[in-house]
């Protein structure tokens, strides 16, 4: 019999015996007047109907700290679930931005995790926020029964599966799905059930030695049962995870939970604490190190962080956790809430507790609880930090400072091609640029081949540079160029740009360098810096092609 029946069952069995007494039954109780009966039934009838929690899942008692200027959660949005294969799983939702894209994934060892983000914008252009590199869930170390260190949970396996379900969370209906089938809920629970195991790392590696769903484990090597529920509602996850912990356990710093970003779009990390007070505000580098050695941004007491990166601050994530001392144990860590910056291409930050210099016991029994969320939002008018004040960096919308005075003026360039290679002969200084990537005389380039009997090139040892005559000595306070990186045409960004500065046209100081924008293939940009102090009358925009080509339309200077 269901459960559902029986506790109807059950129901009708409590009213009869109520009704039983209520009807002096009982033989020693006097009976309800109609009077009271009739306001007992008002009474009955305006209190709220009880929720019973669906049999999936059981507990709901979460320890949640409010979070001042957090978002509201997300409780309804129309969200497309899909099979795609026995290991995948992908949670569609049309955004104010475009189309965003959310997988669940099973790793060798068997469990489904998070795996990637992205987006399809409004122009079909395809922005990936997370490839999958590394892990969003928990991640834990703790002591086996050796005395050994091992990690167990997220991307770094000694964790078992047990299983996955889908329901509705509306109704708490489950979702049954073919491979390759979809289904549209407003808001969607995933349940997996798993075990923490603390196989020994034989290895030395960061991957548990438990990383095949087929290899076998006995109880003696599990420490907790886990459950979690992930909450898909269109933009958002909320993640819960209950620990139940079978045997004691010493554990050193512990992860509540992640989230890996591509540095383009995570280039900037804002923390925030409980009382909403910006704790720190974090700008990494734009490459990284390959070896891992980037800096950690650590120690931060905050439970909020807000991430948004170069190629589109209007793309942002809101990441935090509500459960204070589950997830981050009242604050008190040697890491605590970090932003990592991980690799060439990759920043990841960090919700922990926990240290690595104390081991923290946790009896069997005891059990923990904790949520996060992830959340991306469109925001119209962000704006790149600096961009209100003229200050260097790669989006439109930062304002040149001052008065335009290179228009018109006539200019030299390096090499002997002349004004630009074969078709591509824009005029620099006329003030026209375009947004598209047109193979005509809308665009300058320089032809980085000195190959004969091929045509000449117009760099020199590396590096094509333009010369404008300013006329007189000129006061400057911005300089900008109008850049085209248009990977998808084998025509990469600049390998880097500067402007020098002469009073006689022949002795140049170097006077800044722009920035440029590696990772956006496809990205056609000013790229400017303020450059107030400084006086001159020939202004050189100096490039290197990573490549043959270098793609520009147009150069502007302003005067103070």
């Amino acid at each position: 019999m269901k459960i559902k029946n029986i506790f109807s069952l059950l129901l009708a069995l409590l009213f009869c015996v109520s009704a039983f007494a209520a009807c002096g039954g009982n033989g020693g109780e006097t009976s309800v007047s109609s009077a009271e009966s009739s306001a007992a039934e008002e009474s009955e009838e305006s209190k709220e109907p009880e929720v019973i929690m669906p049999e999936y899942w059981g507990f709901n008692a979460y320890n949640r700290t409010d979070i001042v200027g957090a978002p509201d959660e997300i409780t309804s949005y129309p969200t497309v679930v899909t099979k795609v294969s026995d290991t995948k799983y992908t949670m569609d939702c049309e955004t104010e931005a475009g189309k965003l894209t959310i997988t669940l994934e099973e790793r060798p060892w068997g469990c489904f995790n998070l795996w990637s983000w992205r987006l399809v914008d409004k122009n079909g252009k395809q922005h990936i926020f997370a490839a999958g590199s590394t892990d969003f869930e928990y991640v834990h170390i703790p002591i086996t029964p050796k005395g050994t260190n091992v990690w167990s949970g997220g991307n770094h396996g000694n964790e078992a599966f047990i299983s996955l379900d889908l329901y509705n969370a509306e109704n708490g209906e489950k979702i049954e799905l073919e491979k390759g089938k979809s289904v549209t809920v407003n808001s969607l629970h995933i349940i997996e059930k798993t075990k923490l195991l603390w196989f020994p790392d034989d290895n030395g590696d960061s991957i548990g030695d438990y990383n095949n769903k087929n290899m076998t484990y006995t109880d003696a090597d599990v420490y907790a049962e886990m459950t979690r529920k992930y909450t898909f509602t269109g933009p958002q996850i909320k993640l819960n995870v209950d620990y139940k912990y079978v045997k004691d356990v010493k554990h050193l710093r512990s992860y509540t939970c992640m989230f890996p970003l591509n540095k383009q779009y995570g280039l900037w990390c804002e923390m925030y604490n409980n009382a909403g007070e910006l704790v720190k505000s974090i700008e990494t580098l734009k490459v990284g190190a390959a070896d891992y050695s980037g800096k950690h941004y650590s120690k931060n007491i905050a439970t909020r962080a807000v991430l948004y990166g170069h190629a589109d601050p209007r793309y942002q994530f809101d990441v935090r956790v509500t459960t204070f001392e589950d997830s981050l144990a009242s604050g008190k860590g040697d890491y605590l809430t970090s932003y990592w910056d991980m690799n060439t291409n990759t920043n990841k930050l960090y919700f922990t507790k926990w240290t690595n210099n104390e081991q923290r016991l946790i009896k069997a029994g005891d059990e923990v609880h904790t949520e996060s969320f992830w959340l991306f939002k469109f925001v119209p008018d962000a704006k790149l930090p600096g961009a209100d004040k003229g200050e260097g960096g790669k989006v439109d919308e930062i304002k040149p400072v001052g008065t335009l005075v290179s228009g018109g003026k006539k200019y030299t360039i390096s090499g002997g091609l002349g004004n630009g290679y074969g078709n591509y002969t824009a005029n620099l200084t006329d003030g026209a640029y375009t947004d598209t990537l047109t193979y005509d005389k809308n665009w300058f380039s320089f032809y980085n081949n000195a190959s004969t009997p091929f045509e000449q090139s117009n760099v020199e040892n590396g590096i094509g540079y333009i010369i404008i005559d300013l006329e007189k000595e000129t006061e400057l306070s911005f300089v900008r160029a109008h850049i085209c990186n248009g990977g998808t045409a084998g025509i990469n960004a600049p390998n880097g740009a500067s402007v020098s500065i002469s009073s006689d046209g022949k002795n140049f100081t170097e006077l800044c360098e722009l920035p440029i924008d590696t990772a956006d293939l496809e990205a056609i940009y000013w790229s400017g810096a303020k450059v107030e102090g400084k006086s001159a009358r020939y202004i050189k925009f100096s490039f290197k092609p990573n490549g043959l080509f270098a793609f520009i339309n147009e150069l502007e200077v302003y005067q103070k």
